[in-house]
């Protein structure tokens, strides 16, 4: 049985439940099939290698109620076309098992969506080790709104894709340690606009350096939508795989870290 734009019934309200659950929209739990979940069922086929037609068929519903296991590292001895990107861009590429922390921002511009990606990359025993998370790169519908509340009248940051060694461990808002912007100066675009549409700069916008506190932490445990777990910080969707980046951080013995930004269209040509 397929489940496509038009159909109704509790089967779509467990699919739409799913999507929410794994980050893939802010859909509402109605039972009727239309254009917002058919673009969030593309985006979770796209993210799980599947054919993104928005048609919910039963390798695409087995994908959906399968539990979020962690994974092992993909392994190779040549790089992931990830790291080819950051050469062609002239970033630093680590092999001396430093870890590439490389956050890939969707081309959604719609705020709210746990849609981006984390990937780490590193060298280990000469084979490359490649895992990658469901994060945001982008603040959440209520920062966006509400920039007031975060302490900055000129709008929400958002990061200007680059390559920042600026993340040393240290306490995000006195919680938790983790990765914090706090060797280096990043560029943020101000989005100052007050909405839920993410207003990225242009190619020729270098953005504005500063130093901003766009830290690499985590949202809460059952977090379905960004809201106010991102003011412009890079924010991962599960605290389990927030706690297995720490832990790949930390056996680098690194004291200085290096975060890259770049966008789905820089991936996409190269694979």
């Amino acid at each position: 049985m397929l489940i496509k734009v038009g159909s109704r019934g509790d089967e779509v309200k467990d699919i739409q439940k799913a999507l929410n659950d794994k980050g893939y929209g802010q859909i509402g739990v109605d039972g009727i099939f239309g254009r917002g979940t058919e673009k969030a069922v593309k985006r979770f086929q796209k993210a799980s290698g599947l054919s993104a037609d928005g048609i919910v068929g039963p390798n695409t519903l087995k994908a959906l109620q399968a539990a979020e296991e962690p994974k092992q590292p993909e392994v190779s001895d040549e790089p992931p076309p990830i790291i080819n990107v950051l050469k062609k861009k002239d970033y630093e590429v680590y092999t001396d098992g430093q870890i590439n922390i490389i956050g890939v921002r969707s081309n959604n511009t719609i705020s709210n969506s746990f849609d981006d990606e984390m990937h780490l990359v590193w060298v280990n025993n000469g084979l490359w080790q490649h895992k990658k998370y469901r994060i945001t790169t982008d603040p959440g519908a209520y920062c966006l709104e509400h920039p007031e509340v975060y302490g900055s009248s000129a709008g929400t940051a958002i990061m200007v894709p680059g390559s920042y060694r600026a993340y040393k461990w240290d306490m995000h808002r006195g919680k938790y340690l983790t990765l914090c912007q706090r060797a280096a100066p990043i560029r943020v675009w101000r989005d100052n606009d007050r909405n839920n549409i993410l207003s990225f700069g242009h190619d020729d916008d270098p953005g504005i350096e500063g130093w901003y506190g766009v830290n690499l932490h985590h949202a809460g445990e059952n977090s379905t939508r960004v809201d106010k777990w991102s003011a412009g910080c890079q924010v991962f969707a599960r605290i389990a795989d927030w706690k297995e980046a720490v832990s790949i951080w930390k056996a680098s013995g690194a004291e200085v870290f290096t975060y890259t930004l770049i966008t789905e269209d820089d991936l996409s040509e190269e694979t």
